[in-house]
């Protein structure tokens, strides 16, 4: 039963790596927490950026979210879940990297290329949620026209990390921050099947493996 493997991991947890770094999490309680990088992932189990970079307690401010979309500033007094971790991460925090991670096989993506979430009963978040990416997907199209569909998907994916990109500067403090030079924007995609992470160039908009 997965439950009880998780239960299991964490008495592991408990007895071996909680114990080699118990000074570090002490420290981290009663200094707080001052993590230098931001980063916007996917909910997809395949794709923790914790467990890609193997990031050590604290190091990390993550968030994660359906497609590892950032949506535009719109400050209207609603529920925006991103947009507030984004606040606290620049305005509060100072991270000084903000990475948007997305990754191959993204499910949300899919669904959007193939109108799965359009006018659905039993969807009222996703649809709305996934309409973010609607820009990503029409450029991909118009970039792939007469390819096959995985390589529509994955200039799909590509694309949701450049508009995300584009987003976060909707930010006014994250457009400031970046011309001021305290803050830097990077997009990222992990590609499950090598484990491989691919960086891209903003001027060039192509991806090349970080490694």
């Amino acid at each position: 039963m997965p439950l009880k493997k998780l239960i299991a991991g964490h008495k592991n947890f408990r007895e071996g790596k909680y114990q080699e770094q118990k000074d570090l999490y002490r420290e981290l309680v009663e200094k707080g927490q001052s993590p230098e990088v931001m980063i916007i992932s996917c909910c997809d189990s395949r794709a923790d950026p914790v467990i890609i970079t193997e990031a050590e307690p604290g190091m990390v401010f993550s968030v994660r979210n359906v497609a590892n979309l950032v949506p535009p500033c719109t400050p209207d007094g609603k529920y925006h879940g991103t947009s507030a971790a984004l606040e606290f991460a620049v305005r509060h925090l100072k991270v000084k990297d903000i990475v948007v991670m997305g990754h191959a096989h993204c499910g949300g993506i899919k669904a959007l290329y193939k109108g799965d979430f359009d006018h659905q009963e039993n969807v009222d978040f996703i649809e709305p949620w996934m309409s973010i990416a609607e820009p990503a997907r029409r450029a991909a199209l118009s970039q792939s026209e007469g390819e096959a569909e995985d390589v529509i998907l994955r200039k799909m994916e590509e694309e949701s990390i450049k508009l995300s990109l584009k987003n976060l500067r909707s930010f006014d403090w994250i457009a400031e921050a970046e011309k001021k030079g305290t803050l830097r924007l990077h997009g990222w995609y992990f590609e499950i099947s090598s484990g491989r992470l691919f960086g891209v160039d903003e001027d060039t908009g192509v991806f090349s493996p970080l490694l």
